[in-house]
């Protein structure tokens, strides 16, 4: 059998009934990104005017409500089937379509390629194939969902999908040759941004602003641009290389935008330092204007 159960939240308006209401009043903080600078930061990443609103403590106390409350009634779920004489010969997952800013960066919602929005729960129990506390950090993607059940079942797939094999990544003790990387981008036809991951960096492109690099292991509050530094430069050959390959096999148009074909040509290929391309950059940018900090003695709701 195959049961799927879709739950709505976490999901705003952030709210959820009692005792789950009022289980984490006072008990949050503002998130550590939220006041640090985002001035160099591309339009995908500058603070939304609730940063002017300061922290809502309350309405994040409802967000971990509700996550509370899916935790019990999953736990039900599990009850059930552990009653049945399942337990053992069911593969459990448990994931999400995306994350939520909750006020990392001064953002909330999703959309951006900020590790709190783009990054996903992805927790397996499969007892008869998978070692409890097995911890997989490669990099991975909804694509391969599909084909990575299938192989854990023992079900050949279709051999159309896009996505990839991942079992062994779960079930295999010794090396696994996979390649770490996950594709991203945002949603919608217009120009948006592109980005390619691995467990530890991520390179984000957008017509409109020179490129991205992250380090999650240097900077895990992802507020440092490492794209001009030297010693990154073979990382940003390999993402790059990887980004104009996934454009060319799946035709994704972003690839073909002026700006992030000049400036992916050159990550991949270029010598010398990086100068901005001129290509679309007669486009509107959007800037989030900062004003100075006022001390608040009272919270607004969102």
């Amino acid at each position: 059998f195959c049961y799927m159960l879709s739950i709505p939240d976490p999901h705003g308006p952030n709210l959820v009934r009692a005792p789950y209401d009022t289980m984490y009043t006072d008990q949050l903080k503002a998130p550590a990104t939220m006041n640090k600078s985002t001035e160099d930061l591309p339009w995908w990443g500058q603070p939304h005017e609730v940063l002017k609103r300061g922290f809502d403590s309350d309405d994040m106390a409802q967000y971990f409500g509700m996550v509370k409350c899916i935790d019990d009634n999953v736990g039900k779920i599990l009850t059930a089937v552990r009653k049945a004489g399942l337990i053992k010969n069911t593969i459990i997952l448990f994931t999400s379509d995306h994350g939520d800013m909750c006020y990392e960066h001064g953002r909330i919602n999703k959309s951006i390629p900020f590790e709190a929005s783009a990054k996903v729960p992805f927790v397996l129990y499969n007892p008869s194939q998978v070692d409890s506390g097995t911890i997989v950090n490669e990099a991975l993607s909804c694509v391969d969902f599909m084909p990575t059940i299938l192989g854990l079942m023992g079900v050949n797939p279709a051999g159309t999908e896009e996505g990839r094999n991942a079992a062994a990544l779960f079930t295999d003790k010794t090396h696994f040759d996979w390649n770490d990387i996950a594709i991203l981008r945002s949603s919608g036809s217009g120009d948006g941004w592109l980005a390619a991951a691995t467990k530890r960096h991520k390179l984000v492109v957008t017509s409109d602003s020179s490129p991205w690099l992250f380090d999650m292991e240097k900077d895990p509050h992802e507020l440092t641009n490492f794209f001009t530094e030297p010693t990154h430069r073979e990382v940003i050959r390999s993402l790059s290389a990887q980004l104009l390959a996934y454009g060319a096999t799946h035709k994704d148009p972003r690839i073909q935008l002026p700006r992030v074909k000049a400036d992916l040509t050159w990550c991949a290929e270029g010598t010398g330092a990086y100068v901005p391309s001129e290509a679309d950059n007669n486009q509107p940018k959007v800037r989030a204007k900062r004003k100075p900090k006022k001390k608040r003695n009272t919270r607004q709701k969102s």
